[in-house]
């Protein structure tokens, strides 16, 4: 198993610039501890989050300067959602990146995002069609990075004259690719291209096991193999000498985000989803630990959870530790960063990628 962080950024707003720096103190501190990967999401704005919630719409660019100052880790978003602009700049776009980081550190993450109209309707599209739409904004795309001579694309969604996409990826005609998704299209053609998947730490261990199934049968129908190694799934990890203090470490921070997550619509996912017996119209950090959505406590705990995890989704290549989020001070996460790859990732480490 290897490892990694998922840089889903929630913090309580002070400037984007703060914000941005304690990313980048964890993305370097995830660097020197030896993990791998980090992705970095994608938030655009909402209405709720104004003058409440610092965000990230364009991760690449925090990329860039992390690529910078850190050694190893490999960076892609989580993810772009690349239906919402036009495929001719996401792919330019997407080559650059790839050549400042350089060294093949850089991964495509893409996605179809979080299923509200809003950023659609910003942008004068339609919501109902952006599976679609980028279904041929991906092929574009990648005709932009593999073509040697101008060319014309007349399709449903996108028109263009004479596209010269320059510069071409790093290594050639293509760039390593991932997906957050849930759709049965998406995750056939991600496993017969052998692009990574990626698991928000939202979902459960039963629900992914479902859609991995699917996307290993993909893969191995066209020769892949060992499949489930291209799986990353993110799990929010915090670490401390007790449950109790895990909990009261984050508790003030984690109740903030919460309330925003219940306004767009979390309680019906926990209900629906998770089928936690909630009643009222809040849900606590009790609730989130006692059902296993946050692994917290301590390392043995933590490892024992997240070996169930493992074992229930039928097993992964690649865990992502939740990170960007403003949990007690940068002291006491950075603790718990390094608590779990001293005690439990050695535990881990030698996990096959199927359970």
């Amino acid at each position: 198993m290897e490892f990694g962080i998922w840089s889903n950024g929630f913090r309580r707003a002070t400037t984007a610039a703060q914000a941005y720096e304690e990313d980048l103190y964890e993305i370097k501190l995830a660097d020197e501890l030896g993990m791998r990967d980090a992705y970095i999401s994608e938030h655009h704005a909402e209405p709720v989050y104004i003058d409440k919630v610092d965000i990230l719409p364009v991760p690449e660019l925090l990329m860039c300067k992390a690529a910078a100052v850190t050694k190893n880790i490999r960076f892609g978003a989580a993810i772009k959602i690349a239906h919402l602009q036009h495929p001719v700049d996401v792919a330019i776009q997407a080559a650059v990146t790839d050549h400042v980081i350089g060294n093949g550190r850089f991964i495509f993450g893409f996605g179809s995002g979080v299923p509200a109209a809003l950023f659609c309707e910003e942008r004068g599209m339609s919501y109902e069609d952006r599976h679609e739409r980028l279904k041929e904004s991906l092929a574009l795309i990648r005709k932009c990075w593999s073509n040697d001579e101008p060319f014309d694309w007349d399709g449903k969604y996108w028109k263009g004259k004479g596209i010269t996409a320059l510069p071409r990826p790093f290594a050639g005609s293509e760039i390593p690719m991932a997906t957050a998704t849930d759709q049965d299209e998406m995750l056939k053609l991600a496993g017969e291209q052998g692009w990574t998947i990626l698991s928000a730490f939202l979902e459960p261990s039963d629900r992914l096991r479902l859609k991995a199934d699917k996307y290993c049968a993909a893969a191995e129908a066209v020769g892949r193999k060992d499949p489930r190694q291209n799986i990353s799934v993110s799990r929010l990890v915090y670490i401390a000498e007790s449950k109790k203090q895990a909990m009261d470490d984050m508790r003030e921070e984690i109740s903030y985000e919460l309330g925003f997550q219940v306004r767009r619509g979390l309680l019906n996912f926990a209900r629906n989803v998770y089928k936690l017996p909630l009643t009222g119209d809040s849900i606590s950090i009790e609730d989130m630990v006692e059902h296993g959505i946050y692994n917290v406590g301590t390392p043995e705990e933590v490892e024992k959870e997240l070996k169930a995890s493992w074992q229930k989704s039928g097993g992964f290549g690649t865990l992502l530790l939740i990170t960007g989020k403003s949990w007690s001070t940068r002291e006491k996460r950075a603790r718990s960063m390094r608590a779990f790859m001293e005690h439990v990732a050695p535990k881990l480490r030698s996990l096959p990628a199927v359970a």
